[in-house]
């Protein structure tokens, strides 16, 4: 079975490359197939020298078109020399012809693959002088330059396999691969369709970031700040009429492909970005201007080329407004309030509205709502839970200065873009997060409280593991904390502190250096909040223990008190089975007699719950008492009896 060959002049490269392998095995059909289809092979003189002519062609083929096509490409940009362009032709024959790879597997003894060694008979026989050859292998980019796999550069030279990589496969055809030899998948990007006036503000100083780095001396890689699919929609508008890709890491601990990404990028005439989220990659062994999305505290390590930023920032929440207005046709208020989730890039608006069945509808707004849920970014976060809790608003047995409190901290998500900025009451970037305290005894509502929030807001709950957060190490703590903010910056997601205390403390004279570095975490905390761009929640049992300094930075402070009988009797009634109470339960006794908390009420319900199931009965008057009872023990408080009793 024979696969088709290249276009000229990669047809008649590949035909030299058949041509001079034919001269050792003569009576090859699947060679002689290949070879006559671009030289003479009537005898072995007649194909020697055709083969001499035409390897003057090829030659001044790809020194006079060394645009036109992808092996002019790639031959020109890397300085091929003949040698090396007849030591690369036998290496990606057999990829494109079965006939070839077996002609081949008889030659070698079994691979598909020529070794150099190998490679070197077939081109000179027993002519060829070996100080030379050396001088040319180590001297020769395709090792180097990523067109032949580097796993065996380790090995003697001409023990090597002649192994071409992917990209170089896909680039003698002008095509993008699938992925890289090291397993980086390639994405093509496509512009978006109506990209705002800030996205392509920042594709113009992305696009003039990469043409500095690219005529630099040394040149060097530009580096994507922002968000990952904002940095990719810049760098589709920034390639203009030419393509641009993006290379995927397969994990955090992929080498970067750098020769490979200059290759796809040689051989397309592509924009090449590298994606990862990696903190630092090792740099490249030269000059590679290519562009990098990664987390703003990115770095290349080890000698290489410098590293140039161009902060990307945020989308523009008016621009994304106005988007959603033209793809739901809502009103400025309902469309302010979806643009606060500005994490999101100029397109999705359009691509949601698309997905619903009626996007003029009233209930359109709710869905798009529903659908950014789906949509949020994972951030799979070491420090954090993530979940999307189901809390109803009506669950909250709140007293009226408490509700409203928290009805202000809605107030705040929802109507900021047309506060902050319609109104242009926001100064810079300072005052555009929504923050939080909640504060009070255990088991008085903050955890829930922060759960109906979320489930009203419709948005994810990032829930902060403090053990995890803070560290022993010097700095760790700070970039803990960083992560955790980035991952709910632009809306995306309710960051919840439970505990609060622990981070958000006092700060206190300096006695010694664990005091010291503990004030540095208060004062990045404090900085940190100023810029960030969210919605945080801090809950604490001690309020005295919270820094004043927190204060300003705080848009509400919500107190959580004891319940009183009235909302005692409310919670006892939603916790308590009502299609399982016996008759002698009196939920106005039971909260006129017990002065506990919503929490405690529901630990109480469910011991008595769980009594009442594994005996096959009802819940009693009794069970409740013994559940309460074991509840002030835990206490410390003296069980109160039954007047009468």
């Amino acid at each position: 079975m024979s696969t088709a060959l290249a276009p000229p002049p990669a047809g008649l490269w590949l035909a030299l490359a058949a041509g001079r392998l034919l001269l050792r095995r003569t009576d090859d059909a699947g060679l002689r197939r290949i070879a006559a289809s671009q030289l003479v092979t009537d005898s072995p003189d007649a194909l020697s020298a055709s083969i001499a002519a035409g390897a003057d062609t090829l030659f001044d083929a790809l020194a006079a078109t060394p645009a036109t096509t992808p092996l002019a490409r790639i031959a020109n940009a890397f300085r091929l020399s003949a040698f090396d362009l007849d030591l690369l032709a036998l290496a990606v024959l057999p990829c494109f012809d079965e006939d070839a790879a077996a002609s081949i597997a008889m030659l070698s003894g079994g691979p598909r693959r020529l070794s150099v060694g190998s490679a070197l008979a077939v081109l000179f026989g027993a002519h060829a002088d070996p100080f030379a050859v050396r001088g040319a292998l180590h001297d020769s980019p395709l090792w180097r330059a990523g067109l032949l796999r580097a796993e065996e550069r380790h090995h003697a030279l001409l023990e090597r396999s002649l192994d071409p990589t992917l990209a170089l496969l896909a680039g003698v055809d002008g095509r993008m691969p699938a992925a890289t030899t090291g397993g980086w998948p390639v994405r093509a990007l496509t512009p978006p369709p109506a990209p705002g006036a800030s996205l392509r503000a920042a594709a113009a100083a992305l696009g003039a970031a990469l043409g500095a780095s690219a005529s630099a001396a040394p040149a060097g890689c530009v580096h994507l700040c922002g968000p990952a699919e904002r940095a990719e929609a810049a760098l589709a508008i920034a390639a203009g009429d030419a393509p641009a890709v993006v290379l995927d890491a397969p994990d955090e601990h992929a080498p970067p492909p750098w020769a490979e990404a200059v290759l796809i990028g040689v051989a397309t005439g592509a924009r090449v970005a590298l994606r990862t989220d990696a903190p630092r990659l090792a740099a490249p062994p030269g000059p590679v201007p290519v562009a990098i999305i990664a987390p703003a505290s990115f770095v290349l390590h080890g000698a290489g080329s410098p590293l140039r930023r161009v902060e990307l920032g945020g989308a523009d929440p008016l621009e994304l407004a106005d988007a959603w207005q033209r793809a739901l046709g809502c009103s400025q208020a309902e469309a302010d309030e979806l643009a606060g989730r500005n994490w999101i890039d100029d397109a999705t608006p359009a691509r949601i509205a698309a997905t619903l069945p009626a996007a003029s509808t009233p209930d359109a707004v709710d869905a798009a709502q529903g659908e950014l849920v789906r949509l949020s970014p994972p951030h799979a976060l070491r420090m954090a839970t993530r979940t999307m809790p189901a809390v109803p608003w009506a669950h909250l047995v709140l007293p009226a200065q408490t509700r409203e409190r928290l009805d202000d901290l809605v107030r705040r998500v929802r109507r900021r873009v047309t506060v902050q900025l319609r109104w242009g009451m926001a100064r810079g970037g300072r005052g555009r997060s929504v923050v939080g305290l909640l504060y009070g005894e255990s088991g008085t509502g903050k955890t829930l409280a922060a759960e109906a929030l979320a489930t009203r807001l419709q948005l994810p709950m990032l829930s902060v593991d403090l053990s995890l957060v803070v560290s022993k190490y010097i700095g760790e703590t700070e970039k803990n904390l960083a992560e955790l903010f980035s991952a709910a910056e632009g809306y995306a997601a309710l960051l919840f502190f439970d505990e609060a205390d622990a981070l958000f403390g006092r700060r206190t004279n300096v006695q010694d250096a664990h005091d010291r570095y503990a004030n540095i975490e208060v004062n990045y905390l404090l900085q940190r909040l100023e810029s960030f761009e969210g919605c945080a929640l801090l809950a604490t049992n001690l309020m005295q223990g919270v820094d004043e300094a927190f204060m300003r930075r705080i848009d509400q402070v919500v107190h959580f008190p004891r319940p009183g009988p009235a909302e005692r009797l409310a919670i006892w009634r939603s916790h308590l089975p009502a299609g399982r109470l016996a008759g002698d339960v009196d939920a106005e006794q039971l909260a006129a007699r017990f002065e506990l908390t919503g929490g405690e009420i529901r630990n109480a319900a469910l011991a008595a719950a769980f009594m009442a199931a594994d005996g096959g009965s009802e819940v009693t008057a009794a069970m409740i008492d013994a559940a309460v009872a074991e509840t002030f023990t835990k206490l410390g408080r003296p069980f109160p009896r039954r007047q009468g009793a």
